[in-house]
């Protein structure tokens, strides 16, 4: 054997180790790709299976208040109300919360009622549904049954995903039942069907949620639901095939793989170095999938905006914190924290200013809580805190540093923002108060906190569910009135120093069939809140504008509130008014508050020159009382200032110096009308005549009166007006 056949034999026996552990380790890598593959389509499977039972249980809970509710079991049951179920029902649960299909049964399980794509349809429609849900009614209707079984429930749900027609669609079938003392008329409830299709309500939410790559909704056939692809089986088709979620899943294997072919080929002509090299390439590669996948399960329970918990770790928490109540007795405190008027913010200096405020927010909020705590934030400008192992003096300590912490002024770069902030607490003891059940108590103390005047904490006690609803009721018979045109006007006349009706002003007044008459101190607020406020307006601008024709030379004032100022169109609205009704700009006086000069922006500024180009004269209401300045008053082309009543109020007989002569005379030096508000007394009037006001308004001049009786109340002035002058007149001749 010579050297040459020696030395091939060699090279022949060292490239087949070579190989042969090439291929070894090329085996042992597609393996490990596989597994690794395998697992995480696994993992991702499971984080969406949970998601999708999380879903179910949102769905249910956004139900609650539609199907637990005794005014449904009468208007549903005892009495169909068609009207009402299209509001209520139709348009609360189609619309609101975007069900694009929702039927209601009777007691006997027949359609009463049916609503699909925001559009009240024929009960008949609910044909298509029919077949889909009878298994799911059956199974309400066997709960329903057993009434300790219904009683240990807070709400009665069965849902599951079907196919109507080609779509999949997420159907729920409620249980409509009393939460207080409303009885059926029969031992069976009526029941609401609501289906929502799952392409729209849940691909592109757990797509974000998740970071599915190509999520999609897929009809399959029954042979292919054992596919290696990552899906998640959501319901089956009446003819066998399968509702399926599926997604491409993430391949950190192939990736890996992908990364390490170079070094591979590298290693055929270098096994040991390229052994090291893949060593390393391979350790780099895992670790940057490790900090990737913990990147996302961070963004996945995290606010990108803050850094703070988002609402699902939120939640997560709130129930891990709830868990531990039971087993060690003490108390638990959730609190809802909302910046007051943050708004004008965006509106005065844009959204990334709204973000820095945001960010400073959290910071704060950081600071001044425990590193047990949890803070949240909710989304916009609201924010949450789990308080545990606390006590009621703990959560309200909390709450106030959370007051005193978000106040005062925060310097944004651009403008300087008045920070402040409103908080509900809600504080339990034992387990029996559910998660949701804490956050919305601690949410109803919030509003109670804002109602009461905002840059304040509030606990929640019971009463305020009552008040809650007193509202709710409040508000909605509102706007049934405004619907129906039941909002009246009434008139209060303004006079001269001679007691001339000059004037009057245009009052809203609402007088409720079971309710009564209801004070505007009451009414007024609560649209300004609900944003009727722009409706109530134009409604008394109208009307007042009809009126006016009736009393030529009368001046006409009407209020207009910021919110109708800063609303695009209003000035278009105005002057369409006038051109329907054919009233004059020239006579009316629309009344503005000092909140609107307040904010001072380019658009009020427009607004107020646009109305006074039309003819309208502008008062500034209650002047004095606010935060007005003389630089406003220069800026803005007001023609008069009311004075506040409360300066009208605390004059003395022959006083000759006082804040209303003060602002007299600054509306004098700047060629403005003054009226006095709130005039009750001969003394009030007689001294406000002395120090120069000219014109007059209040009880002892005239309370507020329908339109008919304004002509006879100007007449009835004038006559006393011109007896007054001829007793004088006499009296001097009789003197002399």
């Amino acid at each position: 054997m010579n050297r040459n056949t020696i030395e091939l034999k060699i090279f022949g026996l060292i490239v087949g180790m070579a190989t042969a552990v090439i291929l070894l380790a090329a085996g042992l890598l597609i393996t490990a790709v596989r597994q690794a593959d395998l697992r995480e389509r696994l993992y991702e499977q499971t984080l969406v299976a949970n998601g999708l039972r999380q879903r179910a249980k949102e769905v249910q809970t956004a139900l609650n208040p539609y199907v637990i509710w005794d005014e449904a079991i009468h208007k549903l049951d005892n009495d169909f109300d068609l009207q009402w179920a299209s509001q209520n029902v139709g348009a609360s649960i189609g619309g609101a919360l975007g069900y694009n299909a929702v039927f209601v049964l009777d007691a006997n399980d027949q359609p009463i009622y049916g609503h699909l794509n925001g559009t009240d349809v024929s009960p008949q429609a609910y044909a298509a549904y029919a077949a889909q849900t009878r298994s799911l009614i059956d199974e309400i209707r066997t709960i329903e049954k057993d009434p300790a079984r219904v009683a240990a429930l807070r709400a009665v749900h069965k849902g599951r995903v079907e196919l109507i027609g080609n779509e999949p669609v997420m159907i729920t079938v409620s249980l409509v039942r009393p939460d207080l003392a409303a009885r059926t008329r029969t031992d069976r409830a009526p029941l609401i069907i609501s289906g929502v299709p799952v392409a729209k309500s849940v691909v592109k939410a757990f797509s974000d949620r998740f970071l599915l790559k190509d999520a999609r909704i897929e009809i399959v056939p029954a042979d292919a639901l054992k596919s290696q692809d990552a899906q998640i089986q959501m319901g089956r088709a009446p003819d066998g095939r399968g509702i399926v979620l599926r997604w491409s899943p993430r391949r950190p294997g192939a990736e890996l793989l992908r990364q390490a072919s170079p070094w591979l080929a590298l290693a055929v002509l270098a096994a040991g170095f390229g052994a090291l090299l893949l060593f390393r390439v391979t350790r780099r590669a895992a670790k940057k999938l490790l900090l990737s996948e913990a990147e996302a399960k961070h963004l996945a329970l995290h606010d990108p905006l803050t850094g703070l918990a988002n609402r699902t770790l939120f939640t997560d928490r709130l129930v891990h914190a709830h868990a531990l109540l039971r087993r060690k007795p003490g108390y638990l405190g959730v609190l809802c924290v909302d910046l007051d008027r943050f708004k004008e913010v965006n509106d005065s200096y844009g959204h990334d200013a709204g973000d820095t405020v945001i960010r400073e927010v959290a910071r704060r909020l950081t600071a001044i809580c425990r590193e047990t705590d949890t803070i949240c934030r909710l989304g916009g400008d609201e924010f949450a805190i789990i308080q545990p192992d606390t006590s009621p003096q703990g959560c309200a300590a909390l709450a106030q540093r959370v007051v005193e912490g978000l106040s005062g002024d925060l310097d944004l770069g651009v403008g300087r923002a008045e920070l402040s902030c409103s908080v509900g607490v809600a504080v339990v003891s034992d387990a029996g108060h559910g998660q949701a059940e804490m956050l919305r108590q601690a949410d109803v103390a919030l509003y109670r906190a804002k109602e009461s005047g905002r840059g304040r904490y509030c606990f929640f006690e019971p009463e305020m569910d009552a008040a809650l609803r007193l509202r709710k009721g409040l508000e909605r018979d509102l706007r049934d009135a405004l619907e129906r045109d039941r909002l009246t006007v009434a008139y209060q006349p303004l006079t001269d120093a001679k007691g001339v009706v000059v004037g009057v002003e245009a009052l809203a007044r609402w007088h409720d069939p079971e309710r009564g008459d209801i004070a505007p101190a009451i009414f007024i607020p609560l649209a300004e809140s609900t944003g009727l406020i722009s409706e109530i307006g134009r409604a008394v601008f109208r009307q007042a504008c009809r009126d006016s024709l009736r009393w030529p030379g009368l001046e006409v004032s009407v209020n207009v509130s910021a919110l109708q100022l800063s609303a695009p169109g209003f000035v278009g609205e105005v002057e369409a008014i006038l051109l329907e009704t054919g009233a004059s700009a020239s006579t009316f006086v629309l009344e503005i508050t000092e909140t609107v000069l307040l904010k001072d922006s380019e658009t009020v500024r427009d607004t107020l020159r646009d109305i006074k180009q039309l003819g309208f004269q502008l008062a500034l209401d209650d002047f004095g009382a606010g935060y007005a300045s003389l630089a406003y008053l220069r800026r803005h082309p007001i023609d008069k200032l009311k004075i506040d009543r409360s300066f009208v109020a605390s004059l003395t007989p022959g006083e000759k110096t006082s804040v209303a002569g003060a602002i007299i005379g600054l509306a004098k030096s700047l060629g403005l009308k003054t009226t006095a508000e709130g005039v009750e007394t001969q003394d009030q009037f007689e001294t406000l005549a002395r120090l120069g006001c000219g014109e007059f308004q209040g009880f002892l001049l005239g309370r507020p009166m329908p339109a008919s009786a304004i002509a006879a109340a100007c007449e009835a002035r004038a006559l006393a007006s011109v007896d007054a002058i001829t007793v004088k007149r006499v009296r001097r001749k009789i003197g002399s």
